[in-house]
């Protein structure tokens, strides 16, 4: 017996090496923008695999470096999307809430769901986030993300 679940997830997409096997450790490094096409500074991504999933929903992972003394305003994204820290500490803000993050650390963040992301002004080193997005939006892209009020 197949589920609606199942359904949902199966595509025509055959695996290519060549475009499903993507590093995300060197650059190129792509300037991040806010939906006005302003350039968040000190704000970089690098890149990951993207593809289409079932229904032509695209999915995909991008590695994001902050640098410190930077931060992500409180904003929203059209998709859900679960970050993993990969090197530094930091701070995601949700409910009016700071929760420290430190590699290891994985955070879910509910589609369309207000939040900010900032480093912790006591280290040095770049917060690194590898970011995995469903639906994904290239790391350059002004539809990335939509600043909010809090």
């Amino acid at each position: 017996m197949t589920t609606s679940y199942e359904l949902n997830l199966k595509t025509d997409v055959k695996f290519d090496p060549a475009v499903h096997i993507q590093g995300v450790q060197d650059g190129p490094y792509l300037d991040l923008v806010d939906h006005y096409g302003r350039t968040l500074e000190g704000i970089q991504g690098v890149a990951g695999v993207a593809e289409q999933i079932g229904l032509g929903v695209p999915i995909g992972a991008d590695r994001l470096v902050m640098q410190p003394g930077t931060a992500f305003e409180l904003h929203t994204h059209p998709g859900a999307h679960i970050l993993y820290v990969l090197a530094s500490r930091g701070f995601i803000h949700i409910d009016g809430v700071d929760y420290e993050m430190k590699a290891g650390d994985t955070v879910f963040v509910p589609a369309d769901y207000a939040h900010g992301v900032k480093t912790n002004a006591k280290v040095s080193e770049p917060l690194q986030i590898l970011a995995f997005g469903v639906p994904h939006m290239p790391v350059e892209s002004k539809d990335r993300m939509t600043l909010v009020e809090e």
